[in-house]
């Protein structure tokens, strides 16, 4: 059993290549036996001063439309099912709860991609010395705490984001020199049951590591975390379900026994 539980797809993603019927028969090649189209939902990080964020997101109808026809060609060959990505939707608590519970979705990841009133961190030029940078990544960090706690979210995507853009920068840092506030952030996963995702995008980045770093992986795994998904973050069809089995490596190095899929919002744990 391998889940790639997230992709994004065109037209519903500004940044994917190609489409949802692409991005399944992507996966299935590269022998995953599950999927979960995650697209963006950038609704609740809209700010006039900072109009290269990505369009709210409103075409439910021809989305659900796109997945059934997809299901059916998949013909039970690949289980395919709908979920989002959403862009820190504790900005905007309405409207985070209003696509939480849209009846479309089985699965929600909850991403930070820029903090308040800030740019994503795709479009920052990073210091050379990271204590100018440090407040911006305690930040981060509190925004997951917060995050956590919102019950708008089902797992906390990408974990350490900001380090892909730093690495193509030539920069970076441990964020295990945060250590305590991630210690926070996972008991309050585990208390609200929230898990968190492993993704492989950056392994063939700058970066050439998962996101959050495997160190960051097995702290939440001390932490008492046992909700835990894996997801190439794929854009393109070449890149559908890339290194979900390094991931799942990962998983079995850090001591979990269990991967989860979704349905409906309740984890399904499905040994490793």
């Amino acid at each position: 059993m391998l889940a790639d539980y997230h992709m994004h797809c065109k037209p519903y993603s500004p940044d994917a290549q190609d489409t949802m019927l692409d991005m399944a028969e992507g996966a299935l090649e590269r022998g995953m036996t599950h999927i979960c189209v995650t697209n963006h939902v950038e609704n609740c990080t809209q700010d006039p001063d900072f109009p290269d964020q990505f369009p709210p997101f409103e075409d439910w109808e021809a989305l659900w439309r796109d997945f059934v026809s997809v299901k059916d060609a998949m013909g039970g060959r690949l289980d395919v099912r709908l979920g989002a990505e959403v862009g820190a939707p504790h900005y905007l608590p309405e409207e985070g709860r209003r696509i939480y519970a849209r009846p479309e979705l089985d699965f929600v990841i909850g991403s930070v991609h820029n903090l308040r009133k800030a740019r994503d961190f795709y479009f920052l030029s990073y210091p050379e010395d990271f204590d100018n940078f440090r407040p911006a990544a305690e930040q981060y960090i509190d925004e997951y705490i917060e995050l956590a706690r919102s019950g708008m979210c089902d797992v906390l995507g990408h974990i350490g984001y900001m380090q892909k853009y730093m690495a193509r920068q030539g920069k970076g840092f441990d964020m295990m020199i945060f250590e305590e506030r991630l210690r926070v952030l996972f008991k309050t996963c585990v208390e609200y049951g929230v898990g968190i995702e492993v993704n492989t995008a950056a392994i063939h980045d700058t970066l050439k590591d998962f996101l959050p770093q495997p160190s960051v992986v097995r702290l939440y795994r001390e932490c008492g975390g046992e909700i835990i998904t894996v997801g190439s973050d794929s854009h393109r069809r070449f890149d559908a379900g890339r290194d979900v089995d390094a991931g799942y490596g990962l998983l079995r190095e850090c001591g979990f026994k269990y991967v989860c899929l979704y349905r409906e919002h309740r984890p399904e744990f499905v040994k490793l």
